[in-house]
């Protein structure tokens, strides 16, 4: 059936294709979007673009294509569109009959076996039922240097290298129409708007229709043309991260007028926020080791402490030789309660990545994406938050023979009862089996992921834009990219330490209690076992430089980072971990039961970074850290958060405010990765909670990301707030 319907575009653009490679037929579908999608532009508009951070409006068809969900089928709006446009109908049961077995989703949900979905539903792993295939970050420098002119020379030039891939290459040249066509779209309805607008409103119309005539064709020329055509191509599967902003837009913010250049970065602020743009790093070191910090980086640090909104996720790269009056930005901005910026170590950072293979110059061109997983700027695709494995259930799980404490079900694998297990030794054996069980499965939901959407999700987009994919003539989902290496994070690290420390003293060391009266307990939830409760509850916990514990946290973790580093990527890479939590943690805890460490079943509250539980550190900051350093921190290849919090009233005072910058630069030196921070008083907390109505801007570090504290579930409020209480 040949498709004449402008409701559904990308599906129109992929079915009328008359080749079968997949690629091609998704840039058809890109093109054929371009010329239909809703332009976010009004007469008060200083940059022309955008996007719903919100997926399914009124104004979205059923089917399109984002890129980190590939092609993406709503059964409800194809509903509606059906009963809506009865001349249509026809065509629009064709396209769900077609594309629905296309929806990247679905297949990547029904590749996970019965096992694989029972320990996601346990919380032993997560694979988010396959609906997200990660952030990247574009190479925005070389568009800017390139213009769409220098890609299309770019692309023939290696047509003629890889002779006989002519699909791939085409696919390519269609995106880039597609970039021309939504600039054309946003120049002339720019120019309508104009007709009917104020003078100052007609002035900055007129700028953007006359940028658009140049760019994205061209290099653009100044600030504004640069930003322009940068949140143009941002927007086109959607605003993701924009990467080293401050690096690739330097050149033109420091020849631009003071006044225009701010200006047009508010304008940038307020588009990041509507859209829900991801993360956004500055500062950092070469790869001579020499502070790249610039005035467009103090200049973006004051527009997030002037706004305060949640988003974009801002990182800032800290280094020995960082300026002080940086660190004096950060503390400041920190100060707003924001949470932001996530402070990033290079002296950590860099050398982990060099341990993968990347290159000395490419691991001083890391930042993050998403929330807070590492990436090699323009050349890579593996920030994917592939997959999560909490600890802490591996535990319960050995505790428990391989069964589920919440469900009853048998999920994992026979690592023996716990009541013969006679050595400490014998536990750690069972726990580390689970933990590898677990591991496995998610490595391998991952992998299934990766190849659906090699196979389906070809993305000629993002193609064009990562180093790589154009000169190995390999998409961007296929290996593309210069570095495909993946990421695996972890949960429940401290609640895992403390039970096992616990156990350890009270069942091995001293014999007070054997492992029968400990299982009993657990799958009693406590009842009937008060001095038991009060023992385990109250034995030393990690997070207060404790040798005892920090040995075993130091084990657990390094057994774990190791173990991944054996796994492969499908695209290529190699898996690496991190621990960067999210509005899951609540739902881990609900999923945990009760634990040795004193967690009873209904409790949610567990462990939201690699530092203690959320009240466990009770010797000060300087002991967490030392706790937290057992470990090497280069081991950790994704995102490694660590949370600290801080009083309000103290943290803005200039002592204060000194003895945070100290207390960072402290946990830098030791080899420590990355520092989230956490500025807010418990009483306001508790005030939102209990009035969210008075308390809509109040924002918090949750561990990936800052968030809206009453738009967060109450089980991690009630996390949040145990925090900084304690």
């Amino acid at each position: 059936m040949r498709l004449t319907n402008t409701i559904e575009p990308f599906a129109v653009g992929y079915l009328n294709c008359e080749r079968e490679d997949s690629g091609y037929r998704i840039a058809c579908g890109m093109k054929e979007a371009a010329k239909h999608r809703k332009l976010y532009i009004t007469r008060d508009s200083i940059i022309a673009g955008g996007y719903d951070h919100i997926y399914d409006t009124p104004d979205e068809p059923g089917v399109y294509y984002i890129y980190g969900n590939g092609i993406f089928v709503s059964q409800s709006k194809l509903d509606r569109e059906i009963s809506q446009y009865a001349e249509y109908a026809r065509e629009l049961e064709y396209i769900r009959e077609h594309m629905s077995p296309l929806c990247t989703n679905t297949l990547v949900a029904n590749s996970h076996s019965d096992t694989d979905n029972k320990l996601n539903f346990s919380r032993a792993c997560n694979h988010d039922g396959g609906i997200w295939g990660g952030h990247a970050n574009p190479d925005f420098e070389m568009l800017l240097e390139m213009g769409t002119a220098g890609f299309r020379r770019k692309i023939e030039e290696y047509r003629a290298v890889n002779q006989g891939r002519d699909d791939f290459y085409d696919g390519l040249l269609l995106v880039l129409d597609g970039w021309e066509i939504m600039a054309k779209r946003y120049r002339q309805k720019a120019l309508e708007l104009s007709e009917d607008a104020t003078e100052d409103q007609r002035r900055n119309l007129t700028r953007i229709a006359n940028a658009l005539e140049y760019v994205p064709y061209n290099p653009p020329r100044d600030f504004f043309e640069a930003c322009q055509m940068f949140w143009l191509v941002c927007c086109f599967d959607k605003p993701d991260s924009p990467g080293r902003f401050d690096m690739f837009m330097n050149k033109y913010y420091d020849v631009a007028e003071e006044n225009d250049r701010i200006a047009i970065l508010d304008a940038m602020w307020q588009l990041f926020k509507d859209s829900r743009t991801w993360n956004l790093c500055i500062s950092g070191s070469d790869a001579q080791g020499e502070d790249t910090t610039s005035q467009l980086c103090y200049d973006i640090l004051a527009m997030a402490r002037k706004y305060r909104y949640n988003t974009p996720n801002l990182t800032v790269r800290v280094h020995k030789n960082t300026p002080d009056k940086l660190w004096s930005a950060i503390a400041d901005t920190l100060a707003t309660g924001i949470g932001m910026p996530v402070i990033y170590n290079d002296d950590c950072v860099c050398p982990a990545m060099e341990e993968l293979g990347i290159t000395h110059e490419d691991a001083h061109n890391y930042c993050m994406n998403g929330c807070n997983q590492i990436d090699i700027f323009g050349k890579s695709h593996m920030g994917l938050e592939d997959g999560e494995v909490c600890l802490a259930k591996c535990l319960q799980l050995a505790l428990a023979d391989g069964v589920c404490s919440i469900t009853g079900e048998f999920i994992s694998i026979r690592t023996g009862d716990p009541c013969s297990f006679d050595t400490y030794e014998k536990l750690i054996c069972a726990y580390k089996k689970q933990v590898e069980f677990v591991t496995d499965s998610v490595v391998k939901q991952a992998n299934d992921s990766q190849r659906i959407y090699a196979r389906y999700a070809q993305n000629p987009h993002r193609s064009i834009l990562i180093q790589g994919c154009v000169e190995k003539c390999l998409d961007y989902k296929c290996g593309g990219p210069v570095y495909n290496h993946g990421q695996i994070l972890t949960e429940g690290i401290a609640d895992t330490v403390d039970s096992l420390a616990a156990i350890k003293h009270y069942v091995y060391d001293t014999g007070k209690y054997t492992m029968a009266q400990l299982t009993d307990a657990l799958a009693r939830d406590f009842e009937g076992y008060d001095e038991l409760y009060r023992d385990f509850a109250n034995f030393r916990k990690f997070g207060n430089d404790i040798e005892y514990v920090d040995s075993i946290y130091r084990d657990v973790l390094e057994h774990f980072y190791r173990y991944l580093l054996t796994k492969r990527t499908f695209r290529g890479g190699i898996y690496g971990g991190g621990c960067s939590t999210f509005q899951r943690t609540a739902r881990y805890g609900e999923m945990l039961g009760a634990m040795p460490n004193g967690k009873k079943k209904d409790s949610l509250i567990i462990a939201d970074s690699i530092g203690s539980v959320p009240g466990g550190d009770t010797n000060g900051p300087t002991a967490l850290i030392n706790s937290v350093l057992n470990f090497e921190h280069t081991l950790a290849k994704s995102g490694n958060a660590l949370n600290m919090k801080f009083n309000k009233a103290t943290f803005t005072t200039p002592v204060g405010k000194e003895a945070f910058i100290a207390v960072a630069k402290t946990y830098f030196a030791g080899g420590g990765q990355q520092l989230s921070v956490n500025v807010v008083s418990a009483e306001e907390l508790i005030s939102a909670q209990k009035d969210p109505d008075s308390y809509k801007n109040l924002v918090v570090r949750v561990g990936g990301y800052s968030e809206y504290f009453v738009n967060l579930s109450k089980g991690l409020q009630d996390n949040i707030i145990k925090r900084t209480m304690q």
